[in-house]
């Protein structure tokens, strides 16, 4: 597997993580960041690591993608109470969730506008804002 740039910076963040650098988290971050920005569920991830021949159980992965995601090598996207993606894409963007089809795809965060916002409740910050636009066939 070639490693790009998207391999290398993941790796690099996964090298500077308090996670150590199993032999199965680094072919998960190949897996996962060697098409770029992407979104996967854990299921895809499994069904695309058994693809590959390696042997890692679903349970180890999804620890893994949840330990990447506190360690912000992965951003979690929930599109419904029961549906969760990892997305390798860790700028600032929006999202379209398609619900016949289950497919995430990538809005630039400079063409979602905001004209009004509600008071932030009293003791808390806002960490960011995220849009998901469902849509259907």
């Amino acid at each position: 597997m070639i490693e790009n740039l998207h391999v290398k910076k993941a790796l690099e963040m996964l090298g500077n993580s308090p996670l150590k650098l199993t032999s199965q988290r680094i072919n998960l971050i190949k897996t996962l960041f060697q098409n770029g920005n992407q979104h996967f569920s854990a299921e895809d991830v499994y069904n695309k690591v058994k693809n590959t021949g390696l042997k890692i159980s679903l349970a180890t992965i999804y620890n893994c993608l949840n330990q990447f995601t506190t360690h912000g090598i992965l951003k979690m996207v929930k599109t419904s109470s029961d549906k969760v993606y990892f997305d390798t894409n860790l700028e600032s963007h929006h999202h379209f969730f398609c619900k016949s089809s289950g497919e995430l795809t990538d809005i630039d965060s400079k063409k979602v506008y905001i004209s009004k916002f509600p008071k932030i409740p009293k003791g808390k910050k806002l960490n960011s804002i995220e849009v998901i636009v469902n849509i259907s066939d």
